[in-house]
């Protein structure tokens, strides 16, 4: 049985399950550029859930959340990412988010309609959105597979020295089962681009010096 999968696009849901056993702890998968992925076991999931970290320096938080809400922007950073756009604005932290992902062949091309809510700690100000698949609001294409067990966060923590840590946590169960070599490939090296291409894309002027209304940037010893 296939036993990972993970980050198929920027905007990716922790499958409902009944728990009988305690989640794994991670294992570290990559260590490259400054950058890690871990993976681990999932509680009554067949599927791993898969982290990224890295730390990103001289980026305000106000510019990864000016990249993320971009929505439209995702393929010029999320690995895979084909098309996506703000479905619904429910509120200015919460939307809800399309996104089409380009598979490669065999695979089905995937696609989702998560349900993004953004949040501040008024402490650390860490940054954070999570996003969860959602069902019944959106028809579905013949074409592509709908995800709808899909779990996201991505946070944006403050560091003393003025850096940022950011951390990606997925878990997706991808609808059917894939070959083991584009498994491998989704669980790796998918979030590692992903996350490489992100603390690339945000230096750039339209983000850099974005202003969001919810977003309180931290103050540095």
């Amino acid at each position: 049985m296939v036993k990972a999968i993970a980050l198929i696009l920027v905007s990716l849901c922790l499958c409902a399950a009944n728990f009988v056993y305690a989640d794994g702890e991670w294992q570290l998968r990559k260590d490259e550029d400054n950058i890690q992925v871990y993976t681990r076991d999932v509680a009554g999931s067949p599927f791993d859930a898969v982290r990224t970290t890295t730390v990103s320096q001289d980026v305000r938080l106000a510019s990864f959340a000016a990249l993320i809400l971009d929505a439209e922007a995702c393929p010029n950073w999320a690995a895979q990412c084909e098309e996506s756009y703000i479905f619904e604005r429910l509120k200015e932290t919460e939307v809800y988010v399309y996104t089409h992902s380009n598979m490669p062949f065999p695979a089905k091309d995937r696609d989702m309609l998560t349900h993004a809510v953004w949040s501040q700690d008024a402490s650390s100000h860490t940054l954070r959105v999570d996003s969860e698949a959602t069902n019944g609001i959106l028809d579905e294409f013949d074409d592509r597979l709908r995800l709808k067990q899909l779990t996201l966060s991505w946070e944006f923590k403050p560091l003393d020295s003025g850096a940022v840590e950011i951390t990606n946590e997925t878990h997706v169960d991808p609808g059917s089962i894939l070959p083991g070599w584009l498994t491998n490939m989704l669980l790796v090296d998918i979030p590692f681009e992903t996350m490489s291409s992100l603390v690339t894309e945000v230096t750039k002027p339209q983000y850099r010096d974005a202003v969001i209304g919810f977003v309180k940037e931290y103050a540095t010893q």
